[in-house]
C-alpha cells in the first residue's frame, strides 16, 4: 500500500498544512513582485519636476523599495519551508 504522508512531517494533515503554507508564501511573493513591477512604471512616469509629483515620486520609490524587501523576506520564508521538508 502507498503512503501519502511526506517523510519527516508526521501526518498527512501536517503535510497538507506545510503545502498550504508553501503555496501561500509563493502567492505572496508573486503579489509583491507584481506590485514592485507596477511601481517601477509609476516611478518612471512621475520623474518630471513638479513639487507635488516629486513628492509622489519619492513615495513611489519608497514603496518600490519596501515591496522588494518584503519579497526578499518572503523568499527567505519559502526557503525555510523548503528546508523543513528535508
Amino acid at each position: 500500500m502507498y503512503s501519502f504522508t511526506i517523510a519527516g512531517t508526521g501526518t498527512s494533515q501536517d503535510a497538507w498544512r506545510w503545502l498550504q503554507a508553501c503555496a501561500a508564501v509563493d502567492d505572496a511573493i508573486a503579489a509583491m513582485n507584481a506590485a514592485g513591477a507596477r511601481l517601477i512604471g509609476l516611478t518612471a512616469d512621475t520623474q518630471w519636476a513638479a513639487d507635488g509629483v516629486r513628492m509622489l515620486n519619492s513615495r513611489l520609490v519608497q514603496l518600490q523599495t519596501e515591496a522588494g524587501l518584503e519579497a526578499s523576506r518572503l523568499s527567505s520564508r519559502a526557503w525555510e519551508l523548503d528546508r523543513g521538508a528535508l
